[in-house]
């Protein structure tokens, strides 16, 4: 059985983290009503209670929870028969975990990219998306006028995620690249780890499809040169299996703690491509602990609540080095994976390392923060 009443979903269509949350409410058979940002209860009591013009929140049982993961483990462990998102096997659990923090970091660059670099491609349809989430009942006029200031707000975000004009060949390059590798896989499975989705789907899905699979360009994209990616999107946006291509296939993560051969390429492309980014971060966070030693426990990770990150950090982009912004939840997300690898048995522990090692993912176990992060009403604090 599912959660046992229905919840209220505020988010909205062209919101990543959104559709993450979405599609796990839908898998999962949970019964929800969806509002806009723009219904008169989010600025009654969601906003208040948050303190920040965020989505996806979720309210249910006189409860707020706020941030996609969160969301995803609340409504978990409140039901009676859960999804069960996080797979058994020791392999399978890290190698879910690693990719949700992919999908909700790692491909931040080109589902940026491909939203905003596209102004012929995509601009009636983001202005129409962002207008309607504003003022459900908005004329195209009215649309277009509302959707200006968000819409230059966002694009602001670009050089600080890294996406220049001497960068966007390689973020182009890397996610075609990624977009092969994931259509082989998708050819002899309906998800990620197998017969179910998990949280590895739930977490590549966000950016693939609310940028990726949904705005023109990349959508096209994705149609013309990896159409069982396209499948996959429509799979996860669907309620229930949606799966008749595979009709002997259990509806279970694969066998034995299996992973698929297709798989590995996908998790190499992963270490290579995002995994500087990882250790950067980690480097960087450990500098500021350093500099900083007196922060109390409970003291926000940002005190200054007008910024979204703590400082710069450089990374490579293909060929070239670019400062970007220190997503700090970037860390918070690496615990996760990190706590899980801690938990296991030696022999398990043996068996995961191999895994590693054999895809460069290693780094996410070997590179660690000084300092635990925790989220506390709604932000990240020191532990």
């Amino acid at each position: 059985m599912p959660a046992q009443s229905p919840v209220t979903l505020y988010a909205c269509p062209p919101s990543l983290f959104s559709g993450k949350t979405r599609s796990y409410l839908r898998k999962a058979g949970i019964p929800f009503e969806e509002r806009l940002q723009s219904h008169p209860d989010y600025a009654a009591r969601i906003l208040p209670a948050v303190g920040r013009f965020v989505i996806p929140v979720l309210e249910t049982d006189g409860e707020i929870v706020q941030d996609t993961t969160e969301i995803i483990d609340y409504l978990e462990a409140r039901s009676e028969a859960p999804l069960g998102v996080y797979p058994a096997g020791p392999r399978q659990k890290i190698v879910a975990l690693i990719l949700e923090m992919f999908g909700d970091e790692g491909l931040l660059r080109p589902a940026m990219h491909y939203r905003w670099n596209f102004p012929e491609e995509n601009d009636y349809f983001i202005s129409m998306e962002f207008g309607r989430f504003m003022k459900a009942d908005a004329t195209d006029d009215e649309a277009r006028e509302l959707s200006a200031m968000p819409k230059a707000a966002m694009q602001k975000y670009l050089p600080g995620l890294g996406i220049t004009e001497d960068t966007i060949p390689a973020i182009e390059q890397n996610y075609q690249e990624l977009l092969a590798a994931l259509n082989t896989h998708f050819l002899n499975s309906p998800y990620v780890l197998g017969g179910r989705p998990t949280m590895a789907d739930f977490g590549l899905y966000g950016p693939m499809y609310a940028h990726l699979a949904r705005d023109p360009a990349p959508e096209m994209l994705m149609k013309r040169t990896a159409n069982r990616v396209w499948r996959w999107v429509e799979r996860m946006t669907a309620p229930g299996d949606d799966m008749p291509e595979f009709p002997l296939m259990p509806k279970e993560t694969l066998a034995d703690d299996e992973i698929a051969e297709t798989l590995v390429p996908i998790l190499k492309l992963i270490a290579r491509d995002y995994g500087p980014e990882v250790i950067a971060l980690v480097d960087f966070i450990n500098d500021h602990l350093e500099n900083n030693p007196g922060l109390p426990s409970g003291a926000p990770v940002i005190s200054d609540t007008t910024k979204r990150v703590l400082g710069r950090i450089t990374i490579p982009v293909g060929g070239t080095e670019v400062p970007v912004g220190a997503r700090h939840y970037s860390l918070w997300m690496l615990q996760r994976v990190q706590d899980a690898y801690d938990a296991l048995e030696q022999d398990d522990r043996t068996s995961v390392d191999i895994l590693l090692k054999q895809t460069g993912l290693n780094m996410f176990m070997e590179n660690r923060p000084a300092r635990r992060m925790e989220r506390t009403d709604y932000k990240e604090v020191w532990a």
